[in-house]
C-alpha cells in the first residue's frame, strides 16, 4: 500500500525544517559578524599610521570563547592582513585587507555563498597593547578588546583563511 500524500509530507517536514533552521542560523551568524564590525567602525576615533607586523586577536568580550561575542583574528604583514571573523561555536568568514592611514580596509568573504563585502574600520593607537611580534604602539579597535593569547581555534582559522 502506498503512503498517503499527507504522510509523505509529514515525513519530509523535519528535513525541510532543519534546512530552514540551518539557513537562519547562518544568516544570524553573518549578521552578528557585520554588526560587530559596524560597532567597531562607528565607535572608533583617532588614527595611527599603521599596524606592526604580527598576529592579533580582538573580541567584543575581553574573555575568549564567550558565546555570542564576535572575534576578529588576523595577521598583519607589510600593510596587508588576512584573517577571520567568527563567533564561538559558529561559522566564520575570511577577511583580507590593507592597513591604511588610521583604518583597516577590509573585504569579508561570506563562507557560504562566497559573496564579498567591503568595510573600513578605524583604529586608535594604544601603547599598552602588545602583539605577538613584541612591537610597541599596537593599534586598538574601538569597541573591541585586544586578547593576548590565541587559541588553537584562532590558529586554525588563521591558517584556513591565509591559504585561500
Amino acid at each position: 500500500m502506498a503512503p498517503s500524500p499527507a504522510l509523505a509530507a509529514q515525513s519530509e517536514s523535519p528535513i525541510w525544517g532543519d534546512r530552514v533552521q540551518t539557513s537562519l542560523y547562518r544568516l544570524a551568524t553573518a549578521a552578528a559578524a557585520v554588526i560587530g564590525l559596524s560597532a567597531m567602525a562607528s565607535g572608533a576615533s583617532g588614527s595611527t599610521p599603521g599596524i606592526p607586523n604580527g598576529i592579533y586577536l580582538y573580541g567584543e568580550s575581553p574573555v575568549a570563547d564567550t558565546v555570542g561575542a564576535v572575534y576578529f583574528v588576523f595577521e598583519a604583514q607589510e600593510g596587508r592582513l588576512n584573517g577571520a571573523i567568527y563567533q564561538h561555536s559558529s561559522s566564520f568568514d575570511c577577511v583580507r585587507g590593507t592597513v591604511g592611514n588610521g583604518a583597516l580596509d577590509l573585504v569579508i568573504t561570506d563562507a557560504y555563498d562566497q559573496s564579498e563585502s567591503s568595510y573600513s574600520v578605524a583604529m586608535v593607537a594604544d601603547t599598552n597593547i602588545a602583539s605577538s611580534s613584541g612591537g610597541a604602539g599596537v593599534t586598538e579597535l574601538e569597541g573591541m578588546y585586544a586578547i593576548a593569547t590565541l587559541s588553537e581555534l584562532d590558529q586554525q582559522l588563521l591558517a584556513t583563511c591565509s591559504s585561500r
